[in-house]
């Protein structure tokens, strides 16, 4: 009608005004813009969107399961107004709450504007329809990506919508009839009654079903957005635990997962959550910085009583029957309604003795990874239909999540190998670089330095003692010695050596390289504290070459402490590879090794000494590797120094 077309053209300001006054009275006001004319654009385009359609046509437009909400143009409104506030973040129930004081307002204007009865009668319904179409393309849209939440929804307000006639009609009947016979109003009163109470209850159990699936989609959702970069599989079966018995959203009282091992043949118990003892899915918020899921989380809930009980229990593939052996070989998730149906292992029988439980294996790369089984005996809810369409569902997203996992596992390994691949190629050619150079160094400078050398001491027996001469003589001959050992080092470095092994007690090769530097020991006075154990321990090695490393790694010590300090020695027992070895750590209190140094020191040429060739360590690393040892290297913390540990099997 044209007073319509007429009200809602004159009151754009008004219409404007009441919206940004009924966000700040109901708090929305700091999700909506401050800025008036994002106001007036939205004001202006819902009122020319009435406007074309009271141009098309007078006629109130009808809600029906047959619309065609692609060529509508009002729903086809709804619809781009979704896809825009989609993409600024906007939420469903935002945008439906701020359609809410969209239509009070054109509600207000209608009321406001003293039409007859018909009239309003007939705007209030004509705005109300018109804002439901919007709505329904709104809805229509934003849930375009979980159709069958979006046609269930649709369908919904379709059906509430044609209920809603069907109750307008009932009232024009009872209207009618009231003019007739006054006699029935009490009878139409109460059939009324009952039929609201029916229908109100019906729309309270489609509500609660809707709300429980809205649930389930939403943990779904914030499942699979988790980031699982940085994640383990112990931390990913937790998760997926908690996340069937988080006290949150309360799905199921206990889950236990079993891991499958093809190559055994067995099912292995792995981890068990309880409702109680389960953490709650991380919010939304904070998907993308992680889970929420520590391994402190992780070790606490392996030591439940519950976890303890899962890992004792261990199944023979050919023994298991019922349906946790349909869900293994058929790979669907089913329920089993205890040791009545189909019979039921005696281990499990033990957890869930006749009670219902409910299996969901997890699949990745098409085989049955491991299962989960489920069950309500806290509660004692029954698990119905719609649990285990979200077994189901999870059971998916679960597997996808370790498909995941293990794809960047495998990946981490790889990236890992292709690193030590690439660092053994370099070493590789930096010794072979090495080799040639030491093979040319040795061949040209082994006669001149003899020649030197040889020289220089028959001057030095021909000289005055005290001259300045005898001085000069004395420098060439240190210098030449100095180039005799650097040149040493790198014949030593660069030939391959063979270990003679032989029975070797740590104590003495140790005591022997002490021997051998007890002289710059004495001279930079530094204390010499030695830790060995009562019982000696011996090695099968080349004594000659392990001692070799201990005098470089001393020699090194001594040369930080030219003042004095600390130099500390001890031996114990350790570890390696899971084999019985020795250990021994040689500390000093100098100044330490440069951060920048520590993951270079064992390189060649790296060195902290203004005259060190840089070859003791790699030399004393590549002796300590050839016996199958490791060497590692920490600055030590409050007391200073640098602390080396050798590290070598003991074979005897």
């Amino acid at each position: 009608m044209s007073f319509l077309v007429d009200l809602i053209t004159a009151g754009e300001e008004t219409l404007m005004n009441r919206i940004i006054t009924y966000a700040g009275e109901m708090g929305y006001a700091r999700y909506t813009p401050a800025d008036p004319l994002v106001w007036r654009k939205a004001v202006r385009g819902l009122s020319s969107g009435i406007v074309a359609a009271l141009g098309r046509s007078t006629q109130v437009p009808e809600l029906s399961p047959d619309m065609d909400y692609l060529h509508d143009t009002i729903t086809c409104f709804g619809i781009d107004q979704a896809r825009r506030h989609r993409f600024r973040g906007v939420t469903l129930e935002r945008f439906l709450g701020l359609m809410k004081y969209f239509r009070q307002s054109y509600h207000d204007l209608v009321e406001e504007a003293g039409s007859d009865a018909a009239e309003s009668r007939w705007a209030a319904l004509y705005i109300d329809r018109y804002f439901d179409r919007i709505e329904i393309g709104f809805v229509s849209e934003w849930e375009r990506n979980a159709a069958e939440l979006g046609q269930k929804h649709e369908k919904l307000l379709l059906a509430r919508n044609s209920d809603l006639r069907a109750a307008n009609k009932s009232l024009q009947r009872e209207v009618a009839e009231r003019q007739r016979a006054e006699e029935q109003v009490m009878r139409l009163n109460a059939d009324l009654e009952r039929r609201v109470a029916r229908r109100t209850a019906q729309l309270q159990r489609l509500t609660d079903q809707n709300t429980h699936k809205l649930k389930e989609l939403a943990i779904l959702n914030r499942f699979s957005s988790i980031n699982l970069s940085s994640f383990r599989l112990n931390r990913l079966t937790y998760l997926i635990l908690s996340t069937l018995t988080s006290s949150e959203q309360k799905f199921f009282d206990r889950a236990m997962l079993f891991m499958v091992n093809e190559r055994s043949q067995t099912l292995q118990g792995m981890l068990g959550v309880e409702r109680d003892d389960a953490s709650p899915l991380p919010a939304a918020e904070a998907e993308g910085g992680g889970s929420g899921v520590t391994e402190e989380d992780v070790k606490a809930h392996q030591d439940s009583p519950l976890s303890r009980r899962v890992r004792s229990c261990r199944l023979e593939m050919g023994s298991i029957v019922g349906g946790v052996a349909r869900a293994v070989t058929e790979k669907k998730v089913f329920k089993v309604n205890g040791g009545g149906e189909g019979g039921v292992n005696r281990e499990l029988e033990e957890f869930f003795g006749n009670s219902p439980f409910a299996v969901m294996p997890i699949k990745e790369k098409g085989r049955v990874f491991c299962i989960v089984l489920v069950d309500n005996s806290l509660t004692g809810r029954e698990i119905g239909r719609d649990d285990l369409r979200f077994l189901r569902l999870f059971a998916n997203s679960a597997g996808v999540a370790i498909e995941n996992l293990m794809l960047f596992t495998r990946l981490e390994e790889a990236s890992r190998r292709l690193n030590e691949a690439q660092e053994q190629l370099m070493h590789g050619e930096r010794l072979a670089t090495i080799g040639e150079m030491s093979a040319g160094i040795a061949h040209e400078l082994k006669g001149p330095l003899v020649s030197i050398g040889g020289f220089a001491r028959r001057l030095a027996r021909s000289m005055r003692e005290g001259s300045s001469e005898a001085q000069y003589v004395a420098t060439i001959i240190e210098e030449g010695g100095r180039l005799e050992n650097m040149l040493a080092d790198i014949l030593a470095f660069s030939k391959k050596t063979t270990i003679c092994y032989e029975r070797c007690s740590i104590a003495e090769v140790i005591d022997g390289a002490l021997a051998i530097v007890a002289h710059a020991v004495e001279r930079s006075q530094v204390t010499l504290i030695k830790a060995y154990p009562r019982k000696q321990i011996y090695l099968y090695g080349d004594c000659q070459q392990l001692k070799q490393v201990f005098i470089n790694l001393f020699h090194n010590a001594l040369e930080v402490m030219p003042c004095g300090g600390e130099l500390r020695v001890g031996v114990a027992a350790a570890l390696l590879g899971g084999e019985k070895a020795l250990i021994v750590r040689v500390a000093d209190t100098g100044s330490g090794i440069p951060v920048a140094m520590l993951h270079n020191i064992f390189n060649p040429f790296v060195t902290t000494k203004k005259s060190g060739t840089g070859l003791g360590l790699p030399i004393a690393n590549r002796i300590v590797a050839n016996h199958g040892g490791k060497m590692r290297v920490r600055n030590r913390g409050g007391g200073g120094g640098a602390e080396f540990a050798v590290i070598l099997p003991c074979r005897e």
